[in-house]
């Protein structure tokens, strides 16, 4: 799964994918995320890929917790980043 985001002029693309294991025990389905913050049609390369993942593991539970986490984190580097060059 892959979605984009636009914030403050910045391109954030959020993929969510299950962790490497091949064959998971039942119940046990990890999720990945990786963002890739862009400008301008360009990879932003001060923190750009991203790998993300949870608080307290490696990984998240769901898509969605995933998803939406990325995204959280993404928009808080964005900003952190404009504040300080400004």
């Amino acid at each position: 799964m892959i979605r984009s985001y636009n914030h403050k002029g910045f391109v954030l693309e959020v993929a969510v994918a299950t962790s490497g294991r091949l064959v998971p025990p039942p119940g046990a389905v990890h999720y990945l995320a990786s963002v890739t913050i862009s400008r301008s049609g360009r990879p932003v390369t001060a923190f750009s890929p991203l790998c993300m993942d949870g608080k307290h593991a490696s990984s998240f539970n769901s898509a969605e917790d995933a998803l939406m986490c990325a995204h959280t984190a993404a928009r808080a580097l964005v900003d952190d980043w404009m504040r300080a060059a400004s």
